[in-house]
């Protein structure tokens, strides 16, 4: 199992503790009796059952190592109730919703008399805990009623963020014309944008830069909700949510109205900000982000909203300013937004990224090592990259300097039977198989001093 199959699983498993961590569930009980009734499509596993334990102990683990604490190590369904298999369960609970007022007594005799249960592996009791946990569930509830779609606002501020892309104006930059994308993540409480921006792409790295931007000026939210977008999706944004502690949701794929806070945004953007600027008036994105910004300011979050009870976003914000998690170690939140890749260290001690070839510690040859950095670091000759094993920062990756290489010393061993070269206090001597012998002296070898 590489790298990146055991980091999708722990990010799987933070989505699944997540609801609880974030308070979204009245009972922690119940929810987890719920989950461990569902099969869970596992990466990697595929369909697989987890027990109620099994799920407490990814929350202890979590709790008490952070993401890191969910990377498995060796088996992943460790603690999995093997007592019922998929099909089997899948079967006794059809036979349950086909009769509900059936005694399970009888349910029982009827599987085993129809050889559907082996009453020998399991007993009634195994099928009482069973569909015991299906019934706290709700799974045999006659409600044939089709699914509400009900409007929601959270109580407080950094509760919940929602975030979008919305197609902004065309600018001149040089002779083309080039596109532009607003970055959005809106506080749904107080309807406050945290961050806001507009960018030349759509693509992961506005999205990683409008996101730390947000967290930075605004905390850590505890959810973020956004579209099935393939930017939103990426593990690389799932992992940056998790190791600040924020569950990622997604929206069910073409049902918007579960976004209707931001799109209403955007529509307030296009008609109070878009449709009063003259784009060829606009020199530069930073011209275009400069005048968005003040409108942000002087208009939208200071503009009474009819959903705030005669509030503006600006008051909600400040009115419960207490309630967010404000960011404390800027450069512990920096770490958490590096890129991440796995390489694996060469015999040479190198390896490479983007064509570049860094250089690291020996002990790293033969493994996989974990690389974090940013984008712009990759320009600069003299940044080391810092190497990362479990989750731990052990080392560091530099680019190789080749004609440093040349006049660093080498270890050797000593081995007689072989041309060898001794290193002596005052020179360096050589000697060849012919038994000529040569003084040389360790500036005409190396150049320079020592």
């Amino acid at each position: 199992m590489d790298e990146k199959i055991r980091n999708a699983i722990a990010l799987k498993k933070f989505s699944i503790i997540g609801p609880v961590l974030n308070g979204q569930v009245p009972n922690n009980v119940e929810y987890f009796r719920k989950v461990a009734n569902l099969p869970i499509e596992m990466p990697h596993y595929g369909m697989r059952k987890y027990s109620y334990k099994t799920l407490i102990s990814w929350l202890y683990e979590y709790n008490k190592y952070g993401i890191e604490g969910l990377v498995c190590e060796n088996r992943c369904d460790k603690g999995k109730s093997r007592k019922i298999s998929f099909d089997l369960g899948e079967k006794i609970v059809a036979r349950r919703k086909a009769n509900l007022r059936l005694p399970i007594t009888l349910l029982y005799e009827n599987l085993v008399a129809d050889g559907v249960i082996n009453p020998n592996s399991i007993s009634i009791a195994t099928v009482y805990r069973y569909l015991d946990d299906f019934r706290a569930a709700g799974e045999f509830k006659t409600n044939n009623e089709s699914p509400e779609s009900l409007r929601f606002a959270h109580e407080h501020v950094g509760d919940l963020w929602q975030g979008d892309v919305m197609y902004g104006p065309y600018i001149t930059i040089g002779k083309k014309k080039v596109q532009t994308y607003l970055h959005l993540f809106i506080d749904d409480a107080s309807r406050y944008p945290v961050h806001a921006q507009f960018y030349l792409a759509q693509d992961f790295e506005a999205l990683r830069h409008c996101f730390k931007e947000a967290v930075l000026r605004r905390g850590i939210p505890k959810l973020v909700y956004t579209d099935n977008g393939k930017i939103y999706r990426s593990q690389q944004f799932e992992y940056i949510c998790a190791s600040l502690g924020c569950t990622l949701l997604h929206s069910q794929p073409f049902v918007p109205q579960g976004r209707g806070k931001v799109e209403r945004m955007f529509g307030t953007v296009r008609i109070r900000f878009l449709s009063d600027l003259d784009p060829t008036t606009i020199r530069d994105l930073d011209d275009l982000n400069q005048r968005f910004f003040k409108w942000l300011e002087d208009d939208y979050k200071r503009k009474v909203h009819s959903g705030l009870g005669g509030l503006s976003p600006h008051d909600v914000l400040m009115s419960q300013v207490s309630k967010l998690k404000l960011v404390t170690n800027v450069e512990r939140i920096a770490e958490n937004f590096l890129l991440r890749i796995t390489r694996k260290v060469q015999p040479d001690a190198t390896t490479q990224i983007e064509n570049i070839l860094y250089e690291t510690d020996s002990k790293f040859c033969g493994k996989r090592v974990e690389i974090r950095y940013e984008p712009e670091w990759l320009n600069d000759v003299t940044k080391a990259l810092p190497i990362y094993e479990d989750g731990k920062r052990l080392g560091e990756a530099r680019v190789v300097r080749f004609h440093d290489n040349a006049h660093a010393a080498r270890k050797s061993k000593w081995n007689k039977n072989k041309n060898v070269i001794i290193a002596k206090e005052d020179e360096l001597t050589v000697f060849v198989e012919d038994s000529i012998k040569n003084s040389i002296s360790y500036s005409d070898i190396v150049g320079g001093d020592r």
